[in-house]
């Protein structure tokens, strides 16, 4: 009998992986979606999304260099069977861009989503912003709910 993959319920973004690393007011709700990454996705721009913030807050004096690359190799880790290629998700990340005028980068975590049938969890307003008034809302919860 082979063992079944554990089933997708949830695509994440740098915005629930961000607070893995440094403390905020969402670091409590974002910690359980660490402990339960068996149920977690992402597409592989998270990886530029994540490092992007870490460099961010580095320039600010918010983070060290050391620490800062600390936790880009944890992400890595931790994520490394999570993550599906951009180019898997491309092409429909373009067309759900057309539709809600976001960047197609941003846009493939809404056709990862859609693909795997998962909740794409998020504290990114833009997201929120986007999807308001549009079917694509119901793919979206707020990180906030599980508060």
């Amino acid at each position: 009998m082979a063992l079944q993959e554990p089933q997708t319920r949830f695509v994440i973004d740098a915005s629930v992986v961000i607070p893995w690393y440094l403390e905020q007011n969402l670091t409590p709700i974002s910690m359980l979606f660490l402990q339960r990454l068996e149920h977690c996705q992402a597409p592989g721009v998270i990886s530029a999304h994540v490092s992007q913030v870490l460099w961010s807050y580095c320039q600010e004096d918010l983070l060290s260099g050391t620490v800062g690359a600390a936790a880009l190799r944890h992400f890595r880790r931790a994520m490394k069977h999570k993550i599906t290629p951009t180019e898997e998700l491309a092409d429909r990340a373009l067309e759900i861009s057309m539709d809600l005028r976001l960047a197609p980068p941003l846009c493939l975590y809404f056709a990862l989503a859609e693909r795997q049938e998962a909740d794409l969890v998020t504290a990114f307003q833009p997201f929120h912003e986007a999807v308001r008034g549009t079917p694509y809302a119901q793919m979206v919860t707020d990180l906030r709910t599980f508060l």
